[in-house]
């Protein structure tokens, strides 16, 4: 009989079923390995063979040419194959199939790492959340230059953010091991400093070379001191508590890219314009953040009356609220600024998604209040339902809800940022 562990009460692994387990991997790996390798084998005979099937057809039709007529405001054609700005249904299949895989390599790195997926988790990543609909907002201004902007346009401009984040992840989780061994260790703070100095220092030899991939270029100065605004959560850290945590390091690497957006659009919405705007409407701002708001509070404050019910209590958690103010802000905004329900003499926009689109086809408000039901059930399946089943796999659940918060924070403020600069 193998023995257990008095603490847990479990069967500890013998050694052949430790090494039956990585011989599972092994397998599982070399498949997946297989598997890709056969897909880019595939491709690369079809481009060969048949280059108006895989391209043309293809490639083209569903993500190139959506993604080039994005940029040129415009449709686009490739040997007589027509391509039109926004997401199609292939498209939209492809990249929830590669945002699953995503998420599951990144629900792998976590656990490994021991990072604790929870609200300050997600509060850091914030930054990094509103970076993509500010750079989406500042491509539509006509910021960027080519080909620069296809950097800045879906899914490219996602793919850069997550490589960012993952870069500031493994740093901070590096800097909270090294500062917690080390308290008050100097050498820790300074490296963190220093790549933020790198990065001004790369800024202004570009700035000097008069790299032109913008519309208006940011002064160094003023690049100076929103990268200073940006490590001042590092600092406060440390000289609080003598150590740095991956949190805090993954707060301000986001910051160092959001405040430059936000001076942009600050710039825009004061006068200060690179292309044309049909008018600033900050107070369509104002109605769809405070209605949004508002909803958000009813259920607060329901949850909250209704607290000593543990089904209720849930919906009071800051992420489970997060969850919901994104994706209500992301409703809201797709009816407001495509039927003007208050008659706010907003130009016509349409919806880029299919599945939004047939929805508010049917009725308008039926978007926003689908998506407040589906919010609803997710906590409710998440957090009551099965919370006992999933209390082992909290890592998941809260990587789960942080993608859920990011599907609908991130097009909603977008939208919201395109009717507010008038693009």
């Amino acid at each position: 009989m193998q023995p257990t562990s008095k603490k847990y009460g479990k069967k500890r692994k013998g050694r052949w079923d430790v090494i039956a387990e990585m011989d599972r991997r092994i397998v599982l790996i070399s498949i997946a390995i297989m598997a890709v390798l056969f897909s880019v084998f595939v491709l690369i005979l079809g481009f060969l063979l048949m280059p108006h099937v895989f391209y043309d057809q293809w490639i083209w039709k569903y993500y190139w040419g959506p993604v080039v007529a994005d940029a040129l405001d415009h449709p686009v054609s490739l040997n007589g194959i027509y391509a039109y700005e926004g997401y199609t249904v292939v498209s939209e299949i492809t990249y929830g199939v590669i945002l699953v895989f995503s998420l599951y390599g990144i629900y792998r790195l976590l656990r490994r790492l021991r990072i604790v997926v929870d609200w300050r988790f997600c509060g850091a990543l914030m930054p990094y959340i509103l970076f993509g609909p500010v750079g989406r907002v500042l491509e539509d201004t006509g910021y960027f230059k080519e080909p620069f902007v296809y950097w800045f346009i879906s899914p490219f401009i996602y793919v850069q953010i997550a490589l960012y984040a993952l870069f500031f992840l493994m740093i901070g989780y590096y800097a909270e091991n090294i500062s917690k061994r080390r308290n008050w260790d100097k050498n820790c703070l300074i490296s963190i400093v220093f790549l933020f100095v790198f990065t001004d220092v790369f800024y202004i030899i570009l700035w000097f070379l008069g790299w032109g991939c913008f519309l208006y270029v940011i002064h160094p100065i003023v690049f100076l001191f929103l990268s200073f605004l940006a490590v001042i959560p590092v600092l406060c850290r440390w000289m609080k508590h003598g150590f740095l945590t991956v949190n805090t390091v993954l707060f301000s690497g986001g910051l160092l890219f959001l405040f430059p957006g936000l001076y942009l659009v600050g710039r825009w919405i004061l006068g200060f314009r690179w292309g044309f705007s049909s008018g600033v409407r900050f107070d369509v701002f104002v109605v769809v953040v405070g209605l949004v708001s508002l909803i958000t509070c009813v259920v607060y404050l329901v949850a909250r009356r209704l607290g000593d019910d543990s089904r209720f209590a849930v919906y009071m958690e800051p992420l489970n609220m997060s969850m919901l103010f994104g994706h209500l802000l992301d409703g809201v905004t797709s009816y407001v600024s495509i039927y003007d329900p208050f008659n706010m003499g907003l130009p016509m926009y349409l919806e880029k998604h299919p599945a939004s689109d047939v929805l508010m086809g049917i009725w308008g408000p039926l978007f926003p209040i689908v998506k407040f039901v589906l919010v609803i059930l997710i906590v409710y399946v998440l957090d009551v339902l099965y919370r006992e089943e999933l209390r082992h796999h909290m890592v998941l659940i809260g990587l789960i809800k942080i993608g859920v918060v990011i599907l609908g924070l991130s097009p909603g403020m977008r939208d919201l940022l395109r009717v507010t600069l008038g693009v």
